[in-house]
């Protein structure tokens, strides 16, 4: 998603666990015909590090082509960085937050583990470390409540306010 010379964007997304971060970025690569990185899988899988997932987003950007990126982002400092990184490759980065209430997560980890004490035990854990947005980072905030064609049209009308 580039026209011209204009920059290619990466699309940023992040969110609670079990608010919907996979299910959007999974469509929107679908729909935009990008690769999607889901390095939250890529880590808790293959017990990849930090410094190799900033390796490949940067090789990755060499290609000056859009893609998705999830995961590697729970705190302002993690997404600075990785914006840094993409900036400096010359990337307009949109960082996309995916919001979703309290109890739609709880429900969803119910279904997701075998009981409840695994359920409460995962979430107090993944809650331990995320940051939500600071007033000073420009975020795109979308529903996960909401369907994936309202999600994908508001992430599309405002992605030229991420134009650096």
């Amino acid at each position: 998603m580039s026209i011209g010379n204009e920059k290619p964007y990466a699309i940023l997304v992040f969110g609670a666990p079990m608010s919907g971060k996979t299910t959007f970025a999974k469509h929107f690569s679908d729909s935009i015909n990008a690769p999607f990185f889901n390095f939250s899988e890529l880590q808790s899988k293959h017990h990849m590090s930090r410094k190799l997932a900033l390796e490949i987003i940067r090789n990755v950007a060499k290609g000056k082509a859009p893609f998705i990126i999830e995961g590697l982002m729970d705190t302002e400092s993690d997404r600075d960085e990785i914006r840094n990184l993409l900036v400096e490759q010359g990337y307009s980065p949109a960082l996309v937050w995916v919001q979703t209430d309290l109890n739609a997560i709880k429900q969803r980890m119910r279904h997701a583990y075998k009981t409840l004490a695994e359920a409460k035990a995962a979430l107090a854990s993944s809650y331990e470390h995320i940051e939500a947005p600071s007033e000073s980072e420009k975020v795109l905030v979308i529903s996960g409540k909401h369907t994936y064609q309202t999600q994908c049209k508001n992430v599309i009308n405002n992605l030229d306010s991420f134009r650096n």
